[in-house]
């Protein structure tokens, strides 16, 4: 199921349906309330957690030199998209080609998501040496609250009008009034 929502969000992406349902926004600009995260460098992110988790000198020097060792690691960068070719438009040959070609995006995006987990995993993991338990807690707090609102502005924003998927996209949601994955679906 999560390869079709993949799939879905991907061609909703490439493809250029009706305005509406499954529809992307043009590349650059997102649904009001929504941004994209800016990636900060590691100087920048430790000097925010410096602030934010009172660190000592030591824990911030620590800190810099894990963030440089994870630095492009903890989070899926989005690529340029090629051409935007409408869907409907397109020969038998050219759909199963374009299908093909979204397979494969699919699987290098899912493998990506998979080595990012695993980094987030092993980030934290190093992180716990570096802050006290107080910090850390804070930290993991501060964690899940800002997971729990990029959700809530993945609904805002793709739901409603109907983008994309509520319940945060993709993996795992499914299209309003049931698609892929959700009661209902197609």
């Amino acid at each position: 199921m999560t390869v079709a929502g993949l799939m879905a969000a991907a061609l909703c992406a490439s493809a250029q349906p009706p305005m509406g349902m499954g529809q992307m926004p043009p590349m650059g600009q997102m649904p009001e309330g929504m941004e994209m995260p800016k990636i900060l460098t590691p100087e920048e992110k430790t000097a925010e957690m410096a602030q934010k988790y009172n660190l000592t000198d030591e824990q911030q020097v620590a800190l810099l030199e894990l963030n440089k060792k994870y630095d492009g690691k903890l989070e899926l960068r989005m690529e340029q998209q090629g051409e935007q070719r409408d869907f409907r438009k397109m020969t038998d040959a050219e759909r199963e080609q374009f299908m093909n070609e979204m397979m494969s995006r699919m699987n290098e995006m899912q493998e990506k998501q998979a080595e990012i987990e695993k980094n987030q995993k092993a980030y934290e993991n190093d992180l716990s040496s570096i802050l006290d338990k107080k910090q850390l807690r804070k930290y993991r707090t501060d964690q899940r609250r800002a997971e729990a609102e990029r959700q809530q502005a993945m609904q805002r924003g793709f739901g409603g009008g109907g983008m994309m998927p509520p319940g945060g996209g993709f993996p795992g949601g499914g299209f309003p009034g049931g698609g892929f994955g959700g009661p209902g679906g197609f």
